[in-house]
């Protein structure tokens, strides 16, 4: 539908060339009628029309009971968000910028009538599988029984009508996820259940197994969940499928007999028993995996003294409250786990005033150190029982596997040890079973000591990396990169340092000195005739979060009458995990203020694509890890090009990080990278050597 003959005369030759049969229409009004007498697969419609434009025409065309499904193709030689709008609002399937590129035009015919017959071939498979649905949910209402279908590597499942009941999920388009289904299984259950699909993905094999789901009514149910494996020719998982059945009250009993000779009758925390065989499992999961984790044994002092002097209700009164205190206020991020569940002898009452925690699968046995810290300080606290106000101290001892013991007992006889060994001389409260870790734990706990001071102390100094413009080979931005030359300990990695910051919330100040550092940096260099330098800042989820880095920014920019577009925060993914709408703010504040942002270690996350769509990024930082292993490895040589494509697409610069050989720079330049940063162009360089650098260049 076009009212220039020419341009119908053109559209007709394109589409003809592909031998698809036109038929044409000057207006709307005529277009319609012969519509209404022979539907067409696909409508090429024009705004501007004499009588009713295209806006107008297309919303009669859907209003017709033919024009519901027919894809429209609009052209218009406007742009702007408002048309753009107001066509996917009348119905436009896409549009079409004019003038028309005629190849253009072929491609997009071509794939807009493939999307549509697609789409009308899955509308007859889903009428078909909806009466199949009825049926089979007529007899799964009947056993109690629901039912899904999956295939993997999909994210959208196939759920009976009694399966949404089961999981609480209200029955509606798209409802029916992976993604929904998981989010109604227990939190403690849910990797067990995720194992089993991506295992009868990998391997074709059907599994059985009893877990909890907690449906959007907040009733915790038990479930008898199995599964079966339907493969292809090449034996390969084509389609899984499963049944859930509610057994709840058949494991209330189970439970009941279980609690009694698993768990604490005092504290309701697991006992010795539970935690023997926890550890048994943890033991022979490490033996195959080869991770560590660190059993800590806590005693309280003078309780005997409490029972004694106060009564027993009040002992144990106190030991509810210890326990209490424990699970509730240290941190999931510290290793322990939640009370009666399966992985719950993470914490466990073993007799008389003694506890273990188990810590699973830490990086480093110095893990454990903060732990126990974090521990004591919680029992520093009083507590109040019946008008009494009783002061605690404890100590603990901590066993590390597999060095301190590859069986059970042994763990705990060292751990054990450790807490006497703490009794006797700790002034920390705790002490490592190795005398090494020990001594690592104890730079750890005085690294915290001086870095807290470290900037007061002026130790805290910025090294400058330059990035490289590829199309015009300028060096055109550095990253700000923090360094600490300690007077105590001397120069102290950040691969040491940093971590230690940010598990210490030290990272905030650290972070908010770095900003300012910066700025002053980037406000001298151009005072001294300096070409402009973009710089970019690492800022931390923790500086993101606490809802002032806006302010500061905008402080900083006033105060160093630095341009906002000079600046480049750079936020990690972390940062961006959640759905915390002062995040959002804080990024739109920034980019309102005309900072720049950029999304730091591009790939390594779990969502980077829904972060670059969600937030105003400027510039992808590709991540060093896929960067080195150019023409090493050819899928990282395809992430690259995928990033690149996306990056161009969406009008994003790209940063390559860790740039060391001159065939990773050749192959990032031919692929159109904008920016390189690495060693192949400069290491970290003190303020004076980047000055002699960009004097040189």
């Amino acid at each position: 539908m076009d009212d220039d003959p020419v341009i119908r005369v053109l559209a007709r030759q394109a589409l003809a060339a592909l031998d698809f049969s036109v038929e044409e229409a000057e207006d709307g009004e005529s277009a319609l009628e012969a519509l209404a007498q022979s539907p067409p697969d696909l409508v090429l419609l024009d705004v501007e029309m004499p009588g009713i434009d295209g806006f107008e025409t297309c919303a009669r065309l859907r209003a017709l009971d033919v024009g519901r499904e027919i894809p429209v193709l609009m052209a218009t030689g406007r742009t702007d968000s408002e048309t753009i709008d107001r066509a996917f609002q009348v119905g436009a399937t896409d549009f079409i910028k004019k003038p028309l590129d005629w190849q253009l035009l072929q491609h997009r015919v071509r794939f807009v009538m493939r999307a549509s017959h697609a789409f009308g071939e899955l509308r007859q498979t889903l009428a078909d599988l909806r009466n199949s649905q009825q049926r089979l949910a007529s007899a799964q209402r009947l056993a109690g029984i629901g039912h899904w279908e999956w295939t993997p590597g999909e994210r959208q499942m196939l759920w009976s009508e009694e399966l949404y009941r089961i999981l609480g999920v209200e029955p509606r388009a798209g409802a029916s996820t992976l993604d929904a289904f998981l989010s109604a299984v227990h939190a403690d259950d849910r990797e067990r259940l995720e194992k089993a699909l991506r295992r009868a993905a990998a391997e074709s094999t059907p599994w059985s197994l009893d877990h909890r789901i907690v449906p959007a009514s907040g009733s915790q149910r038990v479930v008898h969940h199995r599964a079966e494996v339907n493969r292809g020719a090449s034996g390969a998982a084509e389609l899984i499928s499963g049944t859930v059945q509610d057994v709840t009250e058949r494991r209330r009993s189970e439970e009941r007999i279980r609690y009694l000779a698993y768990y604490d009758t005092v504290t309701a925390l697991p006992n010795r028993r539970m935690l023997s065989e926890y550890l048994t499992r943890v033991i022979e999961q490490g033996s195959q995996d080869d991770h560590r984790f660190a059993l800590l044994y806590l005693n309280l002092d003078r309780f005997k003294r409490i029972n004694d002097t106060l009564g027993h209700a009040i002992g144990d009164e106190l030991l509810r409250r210890v326990a209490t205190r424990l699970t509730t206020r240290v941190r999931t991020t510290d290793y322990v786990g939640h009370v009666r569940t399966e992985h719950a002898a993470t914490i466990s009452r073993l007799a008389g005033a003694e506890f273990a925690l188990v810590l699973s699968e830490i990086a480093s046995p110095e893990d454990a150190a903060p732990v126990a810290r974090r521990v004591l300080e919680i029992l520093d606290e009083p507590f109040e029982i019946e008008g009494h106000e009783l002061a605690l101290t404890a100590k603990v001892g901590i066993a590390v596997y597999p060095g301190d013991g590859s069986d059970p007992n042994t763990l705990m006889r060292s751990a054990n040890a450790a807490m006497d060994h703490a009794k006797r001389d700790s002034r920390e409260g705790y002490r490592f079973f190795s005398e090494s870790m020990n001594e690592r734990a104890l730079r750890c706990l005085e690294l915290e000591n001086h870095l807290r001071s470290a900037a007061e102390r002026d130790e805290l100094v910025l090294h400058y990396q330059p990035q490289l413009d590829v199309s015009s080979g300028a060096i055109t931005g550095v990253e700000a990169l923090a360094r600490w030359d300690s007077e105590h300990f001397g120069f102290v990695s950040p691969g040491e340092f940093i971590p230690l910051a940010e598990e210490t919330g030290l990272i905030g100040p650290i972070g908010d000195w770095v900003l300012r550092a910066a700025c002053s940096q980037a406000r001298q260099w151009l005072d001294a005739g300096l070409p402009p330098l973009r710089i970019g800042i690492n800022v931390s989820s923790h500086q993101v979060r606490k809802g002032t880095l806006l302010e500061t920014v905008a402080r900083l920019l006033e105060e160093s009458n630095l341009e906002p577009g000079l600046v480049e925060l750079e936020i990690t993914e972390s940062a961006l995990l959640g759905d915390e709408p002062e995040v959002g703010q804080t990024l739109e504040g920034l980019k309102t203020l005309g900072v720049r942002l950029a999304l730091d270690d591009f790939g390594t996350g779990y969502s980077s694509l829904s972060h670059v769509a969600r937030f105003p990024i400027d510039c992808l930082k590709i991540d060093r890890s896929f960067v080195s292993r150019i023409h090493v490895d050819e899928q990282a040589n395809a992430v690259i090009l995928a990033m690149l494509a996306m990056a161009r697409r969406l009008r994003i610069q790209v940063v390559a990080e860790g740039v060391e050989t001159e065939e990773q720079e050749a192959f990032l330049r031919s692929e159109g990278c904008d920016l390189l940063q690495g060693f192949r162009i400069a290491r970290p360089l003190k303020v004076e050597a980047l000055e002699d650098l960009l004097r040189r260049r």
